[in-house]
């Protein structure tokens, strides 16, 4: 029961209340009518939330009071049951979550069909996919949102959020996936008979059978969700009765568990025009994934950056208006183990395609530089004195020489005409 005494009369407070034209016998039973009604109001406390991952996994809606990117995510906590997938499903289909949007799984794993189930609906749906657990109160407003206690949370509460066996096949459905520094642990999948009693007799032709399909069906679905199939040979060398396998921060990164991080492709040789070629390296990251590419015109010595960026997100207007920015002041450095060139950059043109595949294209002369500086080099790197935005872009367009570099030699032996 809550007592409030915002309305209860005492000397002097209908003043503060501007009620000293009314009788004081009048003011004394408002007063009392006011105790009473608060009186007979119930209230009920914050409910906390601090999820138990032994029971069917939950969805509700994260928060922090921030207004950031971040500062709101979709829980996914518990044991992936048979009946996880079509509850995320109608939790998709209410919420309406953005693509882009993060979904934070705390899980010991589960059902495993309903594990590549869930992953499946979690790329459809373009979600992020994060390790974390959730502790704080249900909101007034929306008993299925949390507010996040973060650090505030109680010792008892900071359990290690988890991320295990079937789990790991919900995670790799993220379209982009922050793994490092989680806890990520992989074994062989199994029915409970073979890791309740090791011995017992399960392996009949049917059972083998069986097994054989569902790897082929796990194999299929990690490569299709861009996942090194190595994997697979990881987890199928972990008994179910055993230790599970904690995957390393390196293991994440070399499996493509975690694709957070820049990764760029090694050189390649493509054509252009009618008889040129062009190097080029691809890059791809959360925030802008590039084609960058290396040729000349003419003449060896006359050397041009490209950059072409994929605009179906619909921000081509402020990436040209970047990459304008950028090769309009910036010098171009390469890198080598015994120091740096600086040349200057010539803005040569900023190109928008319209149609179906949108794509933002520039290029720059690279003034003074030939194409054997190109190929000394290990990294190319976009140097400015520009605003913060345009130096984030500057950052993103820079990239590593990986790969044979001697490519880049039989790109100068085919200049653009």
């Amino acid at each position: 029961m809550r007592i409030t005494c915002v309305c209860r009369a005492s000397m002097g407070s209908h003043q503060r209340f501007g009620l000293n034209v009314l009788p004081r016998l009048l003011i004394d039973r408002f007063s009392l009518c006011c105790v009473l009604l608060t009186i007979a109001t119930p209230t009920y406390g914050a409910e906390k939330f601090d999820y138990d991952i032994k029971s069917p996994m939950v969805f509700l809606a994260g928060y922090n009071g921030g207004n950031c990117n971040g500062c709101e995510w979709i829980i996914a906590e518990g044991t992936i049951t048979s009946e996880t997938p079509a509850l995320f499903k109608a939790y998709l289909e209410k919420k309406k979550p953005n693509r882009g949007a993060s979904i934070q799984l705390n899980s010991p794993g589960g059902n495993l069909i309903a594990g590549i189930k869930l992953g499946e609906l979690i790329r459809s749906a373009g979600l992020i996919t994060l390790v974390g657990k959730t502790v704080g109160e249900r909101a007034s407003f929306d008993r299925e949102a949390i507010k996040d206690e973060g650090e505030v949370a109680p010792e008892s509460a900071k359990r290690e959020p988890i991320c295990a066996s079937a789990c790991v096949y919900a995670f790799v459905g993220g379209e982009t996936r922050f793994a490092t520094k989680a806890k990520i642990g992989v074994h062989q999948f199994y029915d409970g008979k073979s890791a309740s009693d090791p011995l017992a007799k399960t392996a009949s032709s049917i059972d083998r059978s069986a097994d054989q399909l569902l790897a082929g069906l796990l194999l299929e679905y990690v490569i299709r969700m861009g996942i090194d199939p190595k994997l697979i040979a990881i987890a199928s060398s972990v008994p179910p009765w055993g230790e599970m396998k904690w995957l390393t921060d390196q293991e994440l990164t070399e499996l493509k568990i975690d694709n957070s991080e820049v990764s760029y492709t090694p050189l390649s040789v493509e054509p252009f025009g009618t008889q040129g070629s062009f190097a080029e390296t691809r890059s791809r990251s959360i925030y802008y994934s590039f084609h960058h590419r290396i040729y000349c015109k003419d003449r060896p010595d006359s050397v041009y950056l490209a950059f072409s960026f994929d605009a179906k997100g619909g921000n081509a207007d402020y990436v040209k208006s970047m990459f304008e920015g950028v090769l309009s002041s910036s010098s171009i450095e390469l890198g080598t183990s015994k120091g740096a060139q600086f040349f200057p950059s010539k803005l040569f043109g900023v190109v928008v395609t319209k149609g179906e595949q949108p794509t933002v294209q520039a290029s720059t002369l690279v003034v003074g530089a030939t194409m054997a500086d190109f190929q000394a080099a290990d990294r190319v790197s976009i140097n400015s004195n520009l605003s913060k935005h345009e130096g984030n872009m500057a950052f993103w367009m820079s990239f590593p020489i990986k790969g044979d570099r001697r490519k880049i030699g039989i790109v100068a032996r085919s200049c653009v005409k």
